[in-house]
């Protein structure tokens, strides 16, 4: 079972483009959004091979999977995206290094993208908390935190991989977090400032029971939600961005969580149990009632519920 979720607007500069351009468009995200998440790295490319001009529209509508990437100065593991390259290399939020190393030597790396000294500060301690929030929830995987300024406010990426090991009944399972946040400083009102929050959770699992049936779980599922808030008296600096993306974050994902749990592996549990007994409805319906419970769920329900993160103190994502 696969979900993926997508804008279907017509998006930027709509205007300048053909009733023809649009509908081809729609049509392309609509078949990004029914083809397995997993393969949409293969399915963009082959898009872009099909319709070169299509490629530059459909880039902001497609959320690539994370990879991850090891900073040799500080030794730990980072996630590699969109949000933290530039000349083709990565930015480690660890020692705020690229990695590969640019062809060009120092010189060329200092001219790569950095967040300003305020938000490199600011950055840093998001990566301490979102370390702490991953440990706790996810025990286990890599999280990375990457800002950028804007011209009211900053932009974030909030991005944690977490793999599955192989283990019986269970050939591999990956969960993805992808928060993308934009927080707007009002310059008239300098105590307010509004968050909107783009959360995108992928995760996939691939279960193997003893009649060697293979089963796969492929969900890609987004939400979007907007905060005001005004600095109060005891808030100082930037701790009040830290509790209020923070808050943000955790609460967006349970929700994700929770609907993964009861929409789609319930629909997985339910479509395979309607498998296995459809040559003999009749008999499992009424063997389920005789014993008085209900029919048990497959290994991949139980799969699922392994690789979603499990509940953790709220202050873990609140406090720094």
């Amino acid at each position: 079972m696969a979900e993926a979720v997508a804008p279907t607007g017509p998006g930027p500069f709509a205007h300048t483009r053909t009733e023809g351009e649009q509908k081809q468009i729609a049509a392309a995200l609509g078949l990004l959004q029914r083809l397995p998440p997993k393969d949409l790295e293969a399915n963009f490319q082959t898009f872009s091979k099909i319709a070169p001009h299509l490629e530059q529209t459909l880039e902001p509508y497609v959320t690539r999977p994370l990879q991850i990437k090891r900073d040799a100065e500080e030794n730990r593991y980072f996630v590699a995206c969109e949000h933290n390259c530039d000349g083709g290399t990565h930015r480690s939020p660890w020692s705020n290094k690229y990695y590969p190393a640019p062809k060009g030597g120092d010189a060329e790396e200092e001219r790569l993208n950095r967040p300003s000294e305020r938000l490199r500060l600011l950055e840093q301690s998001f990566n301490e908390v979102f370390d702490a929030y991953k440990t706790g929830y996810f025990e286990g995987g890599v999280s990375s935190v990457y800002l950028w300024d804007m011209d009211e406010g900053f932009g974030g990426a909030f991005l944690i991989h977490k793999e599955i090991a192989a283990s019986p009944g269970l050939n591999s399972g990956v969960w993805d977090s992808i928060h993308i946040v934009e927080a707007r400083e009002s310059a008239s009102q300098s105590n307010l400032t509004e968050y909107r929050l783009t959360s995108t959770v992928r995760t996939f699992l691939q279960a193997v029971d003893s009649t060697k049936s293979d089963t796969q779980l492929d969900a890609w599922v987004s939400k979007t939600v907007d905060f005001k808030s005004s600095r109060g008296k005891k808030a100082t600096g930037d701790d009040m961005h830290l509790f209020n993306i923070g808050r943000m974050i955790e609460e967006v994902e349970n929700s994700i969580r929770q609907g993964l749990d009861s929409i789609h592996v319930a629909k997985q549990r339910e479509v395979l149990h309607a498998c296995r007994h459809a040559e003999d409805p009749d008999s499992a319906l009424s063997s389920t009632k005789s014993k008085g419970k209900e029919p048990a769920a497959p290994a991949p329900a139980a799969a699922a519920s392994a690789a979603a993160p499990a509940a953790a103190p709220a202050a873990a994502a609140a406090t720094p």
